[in-house]
């Protein structure tokens, strides 16, 4: 990695700036992402990353039961009954 020094505006500052507070990274960090953006660096290894966790994740979850029998298996019916097995 090498030192560089460069002038920016007040507004990229602050849009910089903003980014890192957004992000919770460096200045240069910023600077340095969108250059690769930028100059296309790295985008093989990005796709290629993402590409391994689509695989290594994928049918992961195909034993859960969908969202709506899950939901009325954690909640019961209705409301009366999840107040009634409280005591109230």
């Amino acid at each position: 990695m090498r030192r560089t020094q460069i002038y920016l505006t007040d507004e990229q500052s602050a849009k910089i700036a903003q980014l890192a507070d957004d992000r919770h990274a460096s200045k240069a960090e910023v600077i340095r992402r969108i250059l690769d953006e930028a100059l296309g660096i790295g985008e093989e290894d990005d796709d290629a990353a993402d590409r391994a966790v689509i695989e290594a994740t994928a049918g992961l979850c195909r034993e859960y039961p969908d969202w709506p029998a899950w939901l009325e298996s954690v909640r019961g019916q209705d409301a009366d009954e999840r107040l009634t097995s409280l005591g109230l």
